[in-house]
């Protein structure tokens, strides 16, 4: 089976202040405590829109016997699905500033494309389409004319996103998420899940990315035409996200579960 990012390129390589007066100090006390009180309360407004972290209290399931950590949504008001895409900017961009986030937020349809590259990757296939802002420009190379094991350069192609992608805290990315959620969710039932709870979606790709088994540093890729496949079994038989996923390099994915785990651990979700 066809590797999607598999293209063939060879490598090569003062005056002092009289004192203040007893009445004096009582009204700059109160003064002090007035600011004070507005600036709560104009971070309490303010927080209503942002998706900074707040620690939620513990919540007791019906069963009395576990808790959750997922956060409650903050209140706002959500705008329609097709009008969502300044929204979701505006409270992504407060997470991180990468250049690599921001190439992405640039793409129309956010939330859409989000939620169908979670499908995708869930069922196995390469989000080739509705993550094509973040798609190296430099393809896969191998040590080889026409077979050879990755170069190392390669590995180096995905460094950016999985550099943008680490650069949100995941328990910041689970506040934005629950605050959205509804927008996925519709957005899945668009996709043909009539179900609409998305939380099963990022279960499943997040899954599917862990069962990954490791390839051995030696692994050769064969070339054939417009793309490489490898040359063992086991690794040929992978999905296409897999392979994909494993031409990233150890060290990024080790990286990338890492944060999707504590961003599933953030929601409460099952994953691996």
């Amino acid at each position: 089976m066809a590797l999607d990012d598999l293209r063939y390129q060879p490598t090569g390589g003062p005056s002092p202040e009289p004192p203040l007066r007893p009445g004096w100090l009582r009204w700059i006390a109160v003064a002090v405590a007035g600011l004070a009180a507005g600036s709560l309360l104009t971070f309490w407004w303010m927080s209503r829109a942002q998706p900074t972290t707040t620690t939620p209290a513990s919540t007791t399931a019906a069963d009395g016997g576990t808790t959750s950590n997922r956060p409650a949504p903050q209140p706002m008001p959500l705008p329609p699905l097709s009008a969502s895409d300044s929204f979701l900017r505006d409270l992504v961009s407060v997470l991180s500033r990468h250049p690599t986030l921001a190439r992405w937020l640039a793409t129309p349809d956010l939330v859409r494309g989000a939620t169908l590259a979670v499908v995708q990757i869930g069922d196995g296939r390469t989000p080739a389409g509705p993550l094509q802002a973040l798609r190296p420009e430099i393809r896969v190379q191998v040590t080889g004319t026409d077979t050879g094991v990755v170069a190392a350069p390669s590995y180096r192609r995905w460094e950016s996103a999985v550099s943008a992608l680490t650069s949100i805290d995941p328990g910041d990315a689970a506040q934005v998420y629950v605050n959205v959620k509804p927008l996925l969710d519709e957005a899945y039932r668009e996709l043909g899940y009539p179900g609409g709870n998305f939380d099963e979606a990022v279960t499943r790709a997040i899954r599917l990315l862990a069962e990954t088994p490791a390839a051995p540093a030696a692994a050769v890729l064969l070339r054939r035409p417009a793309y490489f496949e490898y040359e063992d079994a086991a690794l040929r038989s992978l999905r296409p996200v897999q392979k994909q996923f494993l031409l990233i390099g150890p060290d990024s994915q080790r990286q990338v579960l890492a944060w999707l785990r504590r961003f599933a651990a953030a929601l409460d979700l099952p994953a691996a």
